[in-house]
């Protein structure tokens, strides 16, 4: 299924009140340009915003409001902390990346599959986060040993593309339930093994339904990342809670826990799973600490003072 978000937009206009319609009037022009196209996705956003709040503060009020956690229902899992990938939006790109190189030990990423199966896990299971999953050579081999080991999980990942070949394709999408390739290409054309890959997909209805592709361009303005994206300098702060650290495990290659996945820096770590168990991990103090924090507004956490991240609690 290939997918483009470029196509022709609904006018957001009509959605502005009798101040906001003079308010764009009066802003129409090069010299406004900046905060004129500001309010024209503010009034795009508001609608998400609103309904993202009104069911983040639901999920609160039902659980942890009451005193009660639950365990969480999304993991991500980075095995190796690299992208090949020249996105401008994204604080890991290729040029401006910090991180030191590092794969995650073949054991630990064992030991992480092994207890999500003995635990059960049916919920999101992620084999990427801040990173190229295919850098790693060993990713198909991951894959399908935690198809084997957590049967009911939700198995995905995302990829660029770039170095997603026929044969790695086909190897690695019996063991997905999902495979989202982002294909960048200003142009928003696709390349020949792109091109391979979605006929191939046409031809087979049952793999075509477990593959999106998304024709992206690569210097999209997208969310701010925690205010730590490179061509987003937004510093707003929304008036909701996250739920992300109350359902969302994210898994550096060293076996360390982030505060979500808008944290590829690890300036929340929250666990070491090289010390502790997965459960164990989830409930300790520092995961406590953080979402007693959060749950009384972002600015309260400083990663997440400027995030203007809106996940859904229905997603996660």
């Amino acid at each position: 299924m290939i997918i483009n978000s470029y196509g022709k937009e609904k006018d957001y206009r009509e959605q502005a009140g009798v101040m906001g319609k003079v308010f764009l009037r009066l802003t129409k022009g090069k010299c406004f340009a900046k905060v004129h196209n500001r309010y024209i996705n503010y009034l795009k956003e508001k609608p998400l915003y609103q309904a993202v709040k009104r069911e983040t503060e639901e999920y609160f009020k039902r659980y942890y409001d009451k005193g009660k956690y639950p365990l969480f229902s999304s993991v991500e899992i980075e095995v190796i902390n690299r992208c090949n990938g020249e996105c401008s939006f994204c604080p890991v790109n290729r040029y401006t990346d910090p991180r030191k190189l590092k794969k995650m030990d073949e054991k630990l990423f064992h030991k992480i599959i092994d207890e999500l199966g003995e635990m059960g896990y049916a919920g999101r299971l992620a084999l990427h986060s801040n990173n190229e999953p295919f850098l790693d050579t060993r990713i198909i081999e991951f894959a399908q040993y935690a198809r084997e080991h957590v049967p009911h999980a939700y198995i995905y990942m995302f990829t660029n593309g770039t170095l997603l070949t026929m044969d790695k394709f086909c190897a690695i999408i019996p063991y997905l339930n999902k495979l989202i390739i982002d294909h960048y290409d200003d142009g928003l054309k696709l390349s020949k093994n792109m091109e391979d890959i979605n006929r191939y997909c046409q031809e087979n209805p049952s793999i075509d339904r477990k593959v999106e592709i998304h024709l992206r361009k690569v210097n999209e303005v997208l969310n701010t990342r925690g205010g730590q994206s490179p061509n987003n300098d937004r510093r707003d702060i929304l008036n909701m809670s996250c739920i992300l650290p109350f359902k969302q495990m994210v898994i550096r290659p060293d076996g360390r826990t982030s505060l979500c996945c808008n944290d590829p820096y690890g300036k929340n770590t929250m666990a070491d799973l090289n010390r502790m168990t997965l459960k164990e991990a989830w409930y300790s103090e520092r995961y406590k600490t953080v979402r007693k924090e959060l749950r009384k507004g972002r600015s309260r956490v400083k990663l997440c003072r400027y995030c203007d991240t809106k996940p859904n609690p229905g997603v996660y």
